[in-house]
């Protein structure tokens, strides 16, 4: 932007100075022109004053006055011979107008003034005067000179001052937008003195005031998280007293009860895992191999799943790619999306994996009878939707935060799911994927 500041400032400079500076041009040629014409008019005018009428009949050869510089001035008597002077040796086309005779021949380059020299008024003789044409030009060019290099001067000097007013103009815009990337992170912006530009000011104060009204909203359900977490392990931690207690009883079920305390178990990850994500304290950038992280969330499925007298399959390819996701969020989405499949359809549950170019993608696929729209499903609290609504809008709302798309790869019968990740992160040194 401070480059199309700058040249539009520019511009309007250039135009500035050329709609000035070229009328100007072409007045000073005519005037400097003019002035030669003037002067060679007066110098004619001196000397035929000079000149005394009777030098032709008295044959008495007169004294011209000195010229003014570059000025040539000669006599010419009547028959166009020149008598004393510097001009040409017969009269030229000037002269010959000023003695009365016929104009029969080209202008030269150079400017000429003819004055006639009357004797009781019978022209007697004519004074010229006359000008290289070149001194009238180089006058002209210099000048002309002068005006470029003022005007390259103007320019630069323009120049400078749209640089200058070109950083002023673009810092602040600069600063809203690395407010808004604050925003966008969660920060919050720090107040700047007013720039002097009114809509500016007003941006950054509407900035300022989102920001603090969203960092609000983010302290207040940070809060209600963290209290919520509370509230839910106090029963927990009773209710794993209570199983294990029972475990030490003589005649327990030991699959129920082992059941129990792996549900538990889940529960307790759950809240850890979303109270990470809501807090970001638990998100991590470094490298996790992506089939331990698949294999850590079906393994915990596995008993459940078979208790129900489901089965799930899990295909994974050997050489997965790392990826820098967090874990939590991996988790989430993907029991999401078991759990989605264990409830809303049935027979066998397919978790697979395999290479996508530089990434990778993770399938859950179901062999229920269900087909779902695709851009319904993801909908939070849909009228359709049989349980609470909100598990898979969780879902994509989690991978779009990670950098991730959860998509419908299969509407069904038979739906199917992916998670698709990105360019694939480098692995730690001495680890394979």
């Amino acid at each position: 932007m401070r480059r199309r500041l700058l040249a539009a400032m520019l511009l309007v400079a250039v135009v500035a100075v050329a709609g000035f500076g070229l009328p100007l041009a072409v007045s000073v040629q005519a005037r400097y022109h003019d002035e030669a014409l003037l002067t060679l008019s007066e110098e004619a005018a001196r000397a035929a004053v000079a000149v005394p009428g009777s030098f032709a009949r008295d044959n008495d050869v007169p004294e011209l006055p000195d010229p003014v510089d570059e000025v040539d001035v000669a006599l010419y008597g009547t028959d166009g011979r020149r008598i004393l002077g510097e001009g040409p040796g017969r009269a030229d086309a000037a002269v010959l107008v000023a003695l009365g005779a016929a104009d029969d021949r080209q202008r030269r380059g150079d400017l000429v003034v003819a004055v006639p020299i009357s004797q009781e008024e019978v022209v007697v003789g004519a004074v010229r005067t006359s000008l290289p044409a070149s001194v009238v030009a180089n006058r002209t060019h210099r000048t002309w000179a002068a005006m470029a290099a003022l005007a390259i001067g103007v320019l630069v000097a323009a120049g400078l001052l749209a640089a200058r007013w070109s950083r002023s103009l673009v810092r602040p815009l600069r600063e809203l937008r690395a407010d808004a990337a604050v925003i966008g992170a969660g920060g919050e912006v720090l107040a700047r003195p007013d720039t002097g530009i009114e809509e500016i000011d007003a941006v950054h104060a509407a900035l300022t005031q989102a920001a603090a009204r969203l960092n609000a909203a983010l302290e207040r359900e940070r809060s209600f998280s963290s209290d919520l977490a509370h509230q839910l392990r106090t029963p927990l931690a009773s209710l794993r007293i209570r199983i294990e207690t029972e475990q030490s009883a003589p005649d327990h079920d030991v699959v129920l009860l082992d059941d129990a305390l792996r549900d538990v178990d889940r529960l307790e990850r759950t809240i850890d895992d979303l109270l990470a994500l809501a807090r970001d304290t638990g998100r991590t950038r470094e490298p996790r191999a992506l089939s331990t992280l698949v294999r850590e969330v079906t393994t915990g499925w596995e008993p459940r799943l078979r208790a129900a007298g489901r089965h799930l399959e899990v295909d994974l390819e050997a050489q997965l790619p790392w990826v820098d996701a967090s874990p939590s969020a991996i988790r989430q989405i993907l029991d999401v999306l078991i759990d989605n499949a264990r409830l809303h359809a049935s027979g066998e549950i397919r978790v697979s994996a395999a290479r996508l170019g530089n990434g990778a993608v993770v399938a859950v696929a179901d062999q229920g009878g269900t087909t779902i729209d695709p851009d319904e499903v993801f909908v939070r609290r849909h009228p359709d939707a049989t349980g609470e609504g909100i598990g898979l809008a969780l879902a994509r709302r989690l991978a779009e935060a990670e950098g991730l798309r959860l998509v419908v790869a299969d509407p069904g019968p038979g739906v199917t799911f992916h998670l698709v990740f990105g360019g694939r992160a480098p692995a730690p040194e001495g680890e394979a994927p």
